[in-house]
């Protein structure tokens, strides 16, 4: 009995949804930085956001891989179930 195929759509979904948040936050952090001009506001931006842009590329990269991953295994399962069914 074949598997029904997995709903990637929500890990794709997230990964745009992602994209679009920090893309609008960096903008908002841009104009932010226009009004808010010294010593805290340099420390707040190297301690806490500096590190967002390389962790949330990380981020989806993995989600990438494991979606890919997800396509693959699924498509093996697939094979090996119409290879199974041929042998009967």
């Amino acid at each position: 009995m074949p598997l029904d195929p997995l709903n990637l759509a929500p890990l794709t979904d997230a990964q745009a949804r992602f994209r679009r948040d920090f893309n609008d936050f960096a903008r908002l952090w841009q104009a932010t930085k226009e009004d808010w001009r010294d010593d805290r506001a340099a420390e707040f931006e190297r301690e806490y956001l500096a590190p967002l842009g390389p962790s949330l590329s990380r981020l989806a990269s993995c989600l990438a891989e494991f979606t890919e991953t997800l396509r693959k295994s699924q498509a093996a399962i697939d094979d090996t179930d119409q290879r199974s069914s041929e042998l009967y």
